[in-house]
């Protein structure tokens, strides 16, 4: 029980500021993501996604695995934290020269449009500030979220006031793909600045221990190959085989979908410190924590997949105008892709703190293959509707394999077992909305849908006295 009460006492506090700092920076981001896109239109803002989708080909570089395996070992001895931070530096600047170099290379030998060119050029740039990346896993390994969460709020609030600034004097795209990237400079240069109250900085070179890391990073690092390949061929694929237009309707429901991920993102990034811990002094913590893990993202990712999926065409008119009405099938079928990526979050966080990171270059492995076939056979016919279709099948083949070696490899209780009170209430609130959006707002709808799914997993047993315990713990927290 002790290790339970400690177990939830580290969730609750270190989820707060992680989801807090998801929401507020996301709302912000959306913000300034939807006013570009109004403000562009489809075309020019595809341009503007292509453009962050070519330079993602190239984001795996300057870390090359290196940032997970730097927080870990940060977290199972703070002593080296500093020297870890202060190699990492090194490591992450000298990668992310090679990498705008190449992006340099690239954008020269390929006959693109001037206006695309540019854009390229100027979004390449945040290559380089990716190199001070590593300051950030203080941060994440002492847990003091609460430095992220402003971090992220003062470069949001930056990038919406570069934004409004230049659509008021009647900016190009040039103009806002450099305000994207200076806000990310923002962000690193306070990351390094609110370092020195936490731990001071060693740039001693030690070749060992760089050897090391890189060592225990190549599986991350290879991963990292293919899930820029997962996330942003589609894209690139897209503007090569249908248009920027098209681009543009896809990114428009990609940015939607996308920014839900904050959700498990923030879950995971609390937990996995604990997980490293727990892998290595209390394997029954480290169970606990990924059964309950599962449980509540398998639901959580349901219920929005659902809602959203009877919601696409007013979420889009409302947020995008009628403009890019083509852009709710994409966003109705997108959302079960961040659905999925729920669990797929999760076994990651898992595989690594447990020191199994190999398998995650087999998965990633997995669906960049799958997204690259399916493409390629869809986008052609289907175009934008194909890219999607091709990004849920590809991410559910990898979540898949990933959750079968979990089963059989590492934690041998089946999570699925839950997973029928989940599915019941979603086809409640499925019956409910399909039968009553006709007479009732479907955003009133959905508001409503939420209680009614938490009654059914009440009714129905999924929340059981370990919920409960939780729940308590949380609430005496609050309060106290």
């Amino acid at each position: 029980m002790d290790i339970f009460m400690q177990t939830v006492k580290y969730l609750a506090r270190n989820s707060g500021f992680l989801f807090l700092n998801g929401i507020t920076t996301n709302i912000l981001s959306f913000l300034a993501m939807l006013y570009i896109a109004r403000y562009l239109g489809p075309e020019d803002y595809g341009i503007y996604c292509f453009a962050f989708a070519f330079i993602y080909f190239f984001s795996f570089v300057p870390d090359m695995g290196v940032h997970q395996i730097l927080v870990r070992e940060a977290a199972k001895d703070p002593e080296k934290a500093g020297k870890l931070i202060g190699n990492g530096t090194i490591m992450k600047f000298f990668l992310a020269l090679v990498a705008l170099l190449l992006a340099f290379i690239l954008i020269n030998l390929i006959n693109f449009p001037p206006s695309t060119k540019n854009a390229l050029y100027i979004a390449s740039l945040g290559l380089l500030i990716s190199g001070t990346g590593a300051y950030g896993i203080i941060y994440e390994a002492k847990l003091r979220m609460e430095y992220s969460l402003f971090f992220n709020l003062v470069s949001r609030i930056f990038l919406l006031a570069f934004i409004f600034l230049a659509a008021s004097n009647h900016s190009e795209l040039n103009v806002f793909v450099l305000a994207s990237v200076s806000a990310t400079l923002i962000h690193n240069l306070l990351m390094i600045l609110f370092s020195k109250k936490l731990v001071k900085v060693s740039f001693d070179v030690d070749l060992s221990l760089i050897k090391q890391l890189l060592k225990e990073a190549i599986p991350i690092a290879i991963a990292s190959v293919f899930t820029v390949v997962y996330f942003k061929v589609d894209v690139l694929m897209l503007s090569f085989l249908r248009g920027d237009v098209e681009v543009g309707f896809y990114s428009a429901a990609y940015r939607l979908t996308d920014a839900l991920v904050f959700l498990p993102a923030a879950f995971t990034t609390s937990t996995f410190p604990l997980m490293s811990k727990y892998f290595k002094d209390s394997f029954d913590s480290f169970s606990f924590t990924y059964a309950r893990t599962f449980k509540y993202l398998f639901a959580a990712g349901l219920l929005i997949a659902v809602l959203v999926t009877f919601a696409a065409e007013k979420i889009i008119l409302t947020f995008y105008g009628l403009e890019y009405q083509n852009s709710v099938i994409a966003l109705q079928i997108l959302i079960w892709a961040t659905a999925i990526t729920f669990i797929s979050v999760l076994i990651s966080s898992t595989c690594v703190s447990s020191g199994n990171q190999q398998i995650i270059s087999k998965t990633s492995i997995l669906a960049a293959f799958l997204n690259v076939i399916l493409n390629l056979i869809l986008i052609p016919s289907a175009g934008y509707v194909g890219a999607a279709v091709a990004t849920v099948l590809s991410v559910s083949g990898s979540m898949i394999f990933g959750l079968f070696w979990i089963h059989e490899n590492l934690l041998h209780e089946n999570p699925l077992k839950g997973a029928l009170s989940p599915l019941i209430g979603a086809g409640v609130i499925s019956l409910l909305i399909f039968l009553f959006r006709a007479y009732t707002d479907i955003f009133v709808l959905s508001a409503a849908s939420v209680p009614v799914f938490a009654a059914v997993l009440y009714i129905t047993g999924w929340i059981d006295s370990d919920d409960k315990n939780i729940l308590l713990k949380l609430i005496s927290r609050n309060t106290s």
